[in-house]
Formats: structure tokens, sequence, C-alpha cells
């Protein structure tokens, strides 16, 4: 089965799990905010510098308003993105502006979803 980037399987649960709370992101706006997950996760597994991740977080907070996420809704995204499993193997950006491959766990996960809310 071929991998998705992570930043896309994160956009389409954002979009689709506020749309579920009868909420919705601006145009592009689930798309900016999935590339920050997935940059935070490259942050954490494959040493994507800081400054990269914190220039895509600020871009999007500045293009699209903050993430539209809810603690409450962490189960329902954390089922869309793993699939109901612990981990799953997916496509991060490198530090280098190449993809990298990186095992995701659900804590990692759970994470990521806080330093988006937070930011």
């Amino acid at each position: 089965m071929e991998q998705k980037e992570f930043a896309v399987i994160l956009a389409q649960a954002l979009s689709n799990v506020a749309s579920c709370h009868s909420q919705s992101y601006p145009q592009g706006g689930d798309t900016a905010w999935g590339k920050v997950g997935a940059s935070y996760l490259a942050f954490a597994l494959c040493s994507l510098p800081s400054q990269v991740l914190r220039t895509v977080q600020y871009q999007a907070k500045e293009d699209y308003g903050p993430v539209i996420l809810n603690c409450k809704w962490y189960d329902s995204l954390k089922a869309e993105c793993l699939g109901g499993k612990k981990s799953i193997q997916t496509i991060l950006p490198g530090p280098d502006g190449t993809h990298r491959e990186a095992t995701v766990t659900d804590e990692l996960f759970l994470e990521m979803l806080d330093f988006c809310r937070e930011g």
C-alpha cells in the first residue's frame, strides 16, 4: 500500500472532524495546519530544524488564523489518522527538503495536536 504524506492525512482529518462539529477551515487552512502537524513530527523524528517548524507554524496562523481544534476531538482525529493502531508508517518532511519515512506513535500524535492547539 502506498504511503501518503502525513500532512495530507492530517489535513483531511482536521477538515472532516471540524465539519462534524459544524466548523470549517478557510480555503487552504486545513492544508496549512496539516503541514504544521507534519513539521512538528518531522522536528521530533527527522531532525527538521526548529526555525523551519516555527516558520511553517507562524505562516499558517498568519494566513489562516488559529487551528480549529478542540481537545475533545483528539480521539476522533487519532482514529482517523492512525486507523485505530498504536502507530503508523508515514512520510514526513526531511531537513533537506526531501521526504522521510517515519513511525508516528499515538503518544507523539497527541503531543503534535497539543503543539498545534497551543501554537
